[in-house]
């Protein structure tokens, strides 16, 4: 092999104390020319015989030493490799080109030997190493991690201790934050607890919501795992929950049965509570847990009481309440707090006050105190129930018992006062928490200003229950009021906008932003003092702090202009907000719908029926019969002579429009919306008679209205009433139809009405059975000359359409007010 000699001219090297009691590691060196020039060696420290000053220059310098030495080093490996290396000049090369941030000639030459057995360890004493670690911070916080990982994966090969290099979290922090799972994976796997960091690289994942990471992460790590990691099973089920993927938990829990892994009670109860929403599914792995011989701890059943709360099963919770209770009687398990505070949660949103209180002395007798959950679900019960007075009275012993409340505590008390219309107690209590000394007092002064505008209505407060504690708790425990406090306030200012502004005004000083909610409260206060220009306005300013109005604040303005009986405004706000793709709700629609009580134009009708229409294809059931009664007055008012003929023709004969969809508003909508122009026939197939006088009204009100507009009817109009077979006679409610619409259209508007009866294309009437076809025939129209025809071969029958025709000439009589109604 090739051998080879470092002058020692050209490099310095450091003392070695170890080198006469360890000759084993020093390998024989045979003379060998250097081409390397000569360097000026570097001035030893006294700590570190490796001290390179970091400047810029002595970086250079070290960068350009390390490719030299690399250069040499790599003539050397042109030979065949065996054990015959200079360890010590290839730490000296790793070293400078770490020092010198050349970190790639440091990787570069140790991958070139990576085949060999050797140890850096006994080469690179604890300055060298901070050496590495210093550098190896710099390249993670200046984000170069995949060239960090690296280059600990290379050191990790040659027996160095990569542990303490680096802080492991801010690796893990930083490929979390650039998503790259992979890279996480492959430096968690040169640890030796690489086990702990594989759970908490699928934990960082899925707390920022990235689950396909997590997923990547949980795949990569697999491979890694010689047994099942039950840790690691646990957290990335935990991860789906997170991410609000409880199907792909449910997908992992599956392939871990399919491989034959058997989880523990840790992992099922993870899977459980990612799947509480679901009950049965809950309870289906709470049997599969006991079939497999896992006994459930005190977290399994708290999670299955926390399934039945979200479910609503009150009965289920009672009884598994009773069963834990006995179980705790006989001492195989010991209720906690956290049990005691669901069970009451499960009570109080079923409005189950009492039931919430027993639960409550239940835990006092078993020595456990209540936590902030437990006070805020017993308030919370109290105050759904509408109890005020027994809240506050909890609310108190809460701060009694030195619980310290939250914010959802402070605000369930002025909910509650707010429901109740006590609407003084509600900012007294605010004001007080907050420890406004100018309302400490609660004067005369500051009475009179809530009591403007609706605060006159507000409850008194009864003087059975002391507040004494709730007023004087400021100095105990801080209160800092949220949106949703502010929010519960403006809707304590009834129909008073200067004060809700003031509030909102409020809200900005203490840095609090109005959300939806709130600008919401405010436009529906403006309804109350009918400002339709403010409620416009506050719409524009939620726009211009870009915060986008939602249904509510639209509907909430909608409402605010149909109560000032400004429809058009209404219309425009609607149209806007279909323009910036905001769906309409059904409270939408049914505002705009009742907005009127009576119909004056065509137009008018035509928008209704406009809205009518968007209203049922977005899935929601109007009001049809509301919209009838509107329609069919409406309609009768093209009636000028009205004396008394309505009579079976009224609507007031409710059985033939009650219908699960109105046919009627559907048909009138369809004629309604063409244009006069285009109406050359008024088909009333499928309606009652009723319904067929509505429809026929409707569309001679519109060309009515429109003649006077220049629009006329230029050909005469067909009224479509029914179809039937050639050979059979029309059936019963067609000739009543027919009958109904004749004696409208003569004896109460005077219009011509003719029989118009014609054949159309064949039929669905069923094809003919009998094979003896001699004797069949087809008959004619009347007035048509019938012929009998014998068929050979199977076929079907024309039908004959039932039709009159309204002629041209007699409406326009009827349009210039010439007409002799007999």
């Amino acid at each position: 092999m090739r051998y080879f000699v470092i002058l020692g001219s050209s490099i310095v090297t450091p003392p070695n104390p170890s080198s006469s009691s360890t000759p084993q590691h020093r390998h024989s060196i045979k003379p060998h020319k250097s081409s390397l020039p000569k360097l000026t060696p570097f001035p030893p420290s006294p700590s570190s015989p490796w001290h390179i000053s970091c400047t810029p220059l002595s970086l250079n310098h070290c960068a350009h030493l390390a490719s030299k030495l690399a250069q040499e080093f790599e003539i050397v490996l042109q030979g065949p490799l065996d054990s015959e290396v200079n360890v010590e000049l290839l730490a000296k090369v790793v070293l400078l080109g770490i020092r010198g941030r050349d970190v790639r000639t440091a990787i570069d030459t140790l991958n070139k030997v990576q085949g060999l057995e050797i140890s850096l360890s006994t080469h690179l004493d604890a300055s060298a190493m901070n050496v590495i670690a210093n550098e190896c911070c710099r390249m993670v916080t200046c984000g170069h991690i995949e060239e960090a990982v690296e280059l600990m994966e290379v050191l990790s090969r040659f027996q160095l201790s990569i542990r303490e290099l680096v802080q492991p979290s801010d690796i893990i922090k930083r490929c979390v934050l650039s998503r790259n799972p992979d890279l996480a994976v492959r430096y968690a796997s040169l640890l030796p607890h690489a086990h702990i960091l594989f759970c908490n690289i699928i934990s960082e994942f899925g707390k920022r919501r990235d689950l396909i990471s997590a997923l990547k992460a949980y795949d990569a790590l697999k491979k890694h795992l010689d047994s099942p990691n039950m840790y690691i099973y646990r957290a990335i089920i935990d991860a789906c929950g997170l991410c609000g993927d409880y199907m792909k938990s449910r997908y992992i829990y599956e392939d871990l049965l399919n491989h034959k892994i058997t989880p523990n009670i840790y992992v099922f109860n993870s899977l459980m509570n990612v799947n509480a929403h679901d009950l049965s599914y809950t309870l289906n792995l709470y049997q599969n847990m006991q079939n497999l011989g896992l006994k459930p701890d005190m977290t399994s059943y708290n999670i299955l009481l926390k399934a039945c709360c979200v479910a609503g099963r009150v009965d289920l919770a009672q009884d598994m309440y009773k069963e834990l209770k006995h179980l705790e009687s006989v001492g195989r398990l010991k209720l906690d707090v956290f049990t005691y505070s669901t069970i009451i949660k499960v009570f109080a949103d079923a409005k189950l006050w009492q039931m919430a209180l027993k639960i409550k002395r239940d835990m006092l007798s078993a020595g456990v105190s209540l936590n902030t959950i437990a006070w805020s679900s017993l308030i919370n019960a109290c105050a759904h129930a509408g109890l005020v007075e027994q809240a506050i009275q909890l609310f108190e012993e809460m701060l009694l018992a030195g619980c310290e409340p939250n914010t959802q505590c402070f605000n369930i008390i002025l909910h509650a006062c707010v429901e109740a219309c006590q609407y003084d107690r509600a900012f007294r209590f605010f004001y007080s928490w907050k420890g406004n000394k100018m309302l400490g007092s609660f004067g005369e002064g500051y009475n009179s200003n809530l009591e403007q505008g609706a605060m006159h209505n507000a409850t008194t407060v009864p003087n059975g229950i002391s507040n004494s504690h709730i007023l004087s708790f400021t100095e105990r425990f801080p209160f800092t009021p949220t949106t949703s406090t502010y929010n519960i306030l403006l809707k304590a200012c009834g129909t008073d906008y200067y004060h809700a502004k003031a509030l909102i005004d409020e809200m900005k000083t203490v840095g609090l932003s109005p959300n939806q909610i709130s600008w919401s409260i405010l436009i529906d206060i403006c309804a109350g003092s009918e400002k339709v220009e403010g409620a416009i306005e506050i719409l524009k300013t939620m726009a211009d702090a870009g915060i986008k109005p939602d249904v509510v604040a639209y509907t909430t303005a909608i409402k605010v202009c149909v109560e000032s009986k400004n429809f058009m405004q209404a219309l425009t706000l609607y149209e806007e907000m279909k323009s910036y793709e905001i769906h309409p709700n059904w409270v939408t629609y049914n505002t705009l719908l009742k907005a009127r009580s009576k119909y004056g134009s065509v137009q008018e009708v035509q928008q209704c029926l406009a809205i009518y229409q968007d209203m049922r294809k977005a899935g929601y059931k109007p009001n049809d019969y509301y919209l009838e009664e509107l329609i069919e007055e409406w309609c009768e008012g093209v009636i000028q002579d009205n004396r008394g003929n309505q009579g079976e023709f009224s609507s007031s004969n409710k059985s033939e429009l009650e219908r699960p969809h109105s046919l009627l508003l559907e048909k009138i909508a369809a004629h309604l919306l063409k244009r006069v122009a285009d109406i050359l026939a008024i088909d009333v197939q499928g309606l009652t008679k009723v319904e067929a006088r509505l429809v026929i009204l409707a569309v001679l009100r519109m060309i009515k209205e429109n003649h006077g507009l220049g629009q006329s009817v230029n050909d005469d109009i067909l009224i479509i009433i029914g179809a039937t077979k050639a050979d059979e006679n029309p059936a019963k409610h067609i000739l009543e139809v027919e009958e109904a619409i004749i004696k409208l259209l003569k004896n109460e508007l005077g219009l011509d009405a003719l029989p118009a009866r014609a054949r159309i294309a064949p039929s669905d009437t069923p094809k003919l059975q009998s094979p003896n076809l001699s004797n069949l025939n087809i008959e004619s129209l009347p007035g048509e000359n019938a012929s009998t025809t014998t068929m050979n071969f199977q076929t079907r029958r024309p039908a004959v359409l039932q039709r009159l025709k309204v002629t041209k000439k007699s409406l326009y009589r009827w349009l210039q007010g010439k007409v002799s109604v007999k």
